[in-house]
């Protein structure tokens, strides 16, 4: 309610088993889950439930090993010595021992109807709009070399087209109209049987969008991971959220806390409003030149605690450019993440755009005030820009 858009929800932990334990029975779901799907999907909330690829545990059942020697070896990636390739994340069995999960084989007639069933249950069963099956696009290929799967031992192409894109397309064949499947991070192989990547992990100094610039308006990211170092929390928190409006990226993954923070909540109300009031440009836009501003812009610095300190520079002014070519329309994004006021000149030329129309118009927008009135866009001009602190400006050019 007081962000005023469509909002989803990224539900973990709706299963009994713990988390990163016991994979792949995920059933029955803890009480309480289907009631709150409901209601939250009644509310406009969308709901994707998680669930895990690629994992399943060698000791399935507590301490107990359940159905993984007796149904799932078989179908389990393995060495060159033919033993399970396992890996770890830091979950523990019962008696304190490591959980080792199992990596399966893709290509399994096994692993393809575990994955595919369970997404199918979850969406006809609880109800939900999508499912979200992590690890897909974010963990390497295992080199397999059982050959009683049918593919070439080793590595290759059988990975993903004899393994996940059958498997992916399946579920979407099955999967009731208007629903998703979404995955961890952006491995670009898999973007066309997906429906979105989770960038949780876009962290870091000196990022530029360069997967958006290629595949804006064609495959939608979201998220990203919203720790923040104490003493710069707020700043921290402002530089993601400005960066993930330019970069095309639906905004979030956060705790619903943040909202209710005065600078963090405030701020990212607004650029949650900027991005729906244009989705238009970024589900079916294309990534343009980002404008370039004259004069000294300072730079702000934040601790983004990624995995312990992690300090991130930028620009106080973000800008970002998403056009939609045949609609002859183009979205210029001034975003200041700072809380200073920030002064600078921007020199727009609408042939850096292409755009060689003798009749060009603006609409200006500070964030979530009314638009400005349409007026007459020079083909070259200068404009002096005052952004106040934790703003957001936007320029609509049409021609």
């Amino acid at each position: 309610q007081y962000m005023g858009v469509p909002a989803a929800v990224h539900w973990y932990s709706w299963h009994q088993i713990p988390f990163d334990d016991n994979y792949p029975h995920y059933f029955p779901v803890k009480e309480g889950f289907v009631e709150g799907v409901k209601r939250l999907q009644e509310a406009g909330v969308r709901v994707m439930p998680y669930i895990n690829g690629r994992l399943w545990d060698t000791r399935d059942r507590g301490t107990e090993d359940y159905q993984f020697t007796s149904r799932a070896l078989p179908s389990a990636t393995k060495d060159a010595q033919g033993k399970p390739v396992t890996e770890t994340y830091g979950s523990k069995e019962a008696d304190d021992t490591p959980v080792r999960l199992a990596v399966m084989c893709p290509t399994t007639e096994l692993w393809q109807t575990v994955v595919r069933d369970t997404v199918l249950r979850i969406m006809n069963e609880v109800g939900t709009h999508g499912v979200y099956i992590d690890q897909i696009a974010a963990a390497a290929p295992v080199l397999c070399m059982d050959a009683s799967h049918g593919h070439p031992v080793g590595g290759g192409h059988w990975w993903t087209r004899d393994g996940y894109w059958p498997l992916l397309r399946e579920i979407r064949k099955r999967m009731p109209a208007g629903h998703m499947i979404t995955t961890e991070c952006a491995a670009e192989p898999y973007a066309h049987v997906l429906d979105a990547n989770l960038t949780w992990d876009w962290q870091g100094n000196g990022m530029v969008p360069a997967l958006p610039a290629i595949y804006g308006g064609r495959v939608q990211y979201f998220g990203r991971n919203y720790a923040a170092g104490a003493t710069t929390r707020d700043l921290a928190l402002c530089m993601k959220m400005g960066q993930q409006l330019v970069f095309g990226e639906q905004i979030g993954w956060l705790s619903p806390a943040i909202a209710q923070e005065n600078v963090a909540g405030s701020f990212l109300k607004q650029v949650v409003g900027v991005r729906y009031r244009n989705v238009r440009f970024f589900s079916a836009g294309e990534m343009a030149r980002p404008p370039a501003l004259a004069g000294d812009i300072p730079d702000v610095r934040a601790d983004w605690a990624w995995y312990g300190e992690t300090w991130v520079t930028t620009p106080a002014v973000l800008t970002g450019a998403w056009m939609r070519p045949k609609q002859r329309e183009l979205l210029l994004l001034f975003v200041n993440v700072s809380d200073q006021p920030v002064r600078t000149r921007f020199d727009w030329n609408a042939a850096g755009y292409g755009v060689k129309a003798k009749r060009i118009t603006v609409i200006e927008t500070a964030g979530l005030g009314e638009p400005g009135s349409e007026r007459a866009l020079p083909a070259r001009t200068q404009r002096i820009m005052n952004l106040a602190p934790r703003t957001v400006q936007t320029w609509l050019v049409r021609w």
